[in-house]
């Protein structure tokens, strides 16, 4: 089995590359791209268009960014890292929010 470590920016079979636009640092752009829409999504459920809606902020979080770095680890490929990312936003924020409440 094939991991891609995100850290290191190292595959086995050495497909990743470290250039400015490898898949390495696509991962990371994917990593603050959905750490900025968690903190977007925060600010507008409290007071913005959304507001009234209940929203966890630590659950999308740690099942945002968590979704994204297990799917980066597995597939190395920056598109599945983001749509696990966005799901992730998705269930941890919203769907948590309807069973534990809103923080």
């Amino acid at each position: 089995m094939i991991i891609y470590n995100i850290m290191t920016c190292s595959s086995p079979p050495n497909t990743w590359g470290t250039g400015i636009m490898s898949g390495c640092s696509q991962s990371w752009l994917i990593l603050m791209v959905i750490f900025l829409l968690v903190m977007i999504l925060r600010r507008q459920t409290e007071d913005g268009f959304l507001s009234g809606v209940g929203f966890n902020v630590i659950g999308a979080g740690v099942l945002g960014i968590g979704a994204a770095i297990v799917l980066t680890a597995l597939f190395g490929q920056p598109r599945w890292e983001l749509l696990g990312g966005l799901v992730g936003v998705g269930i941890g924020g919203f769907g948590l929010a309807l069973f534990g409440g809103s923080e």
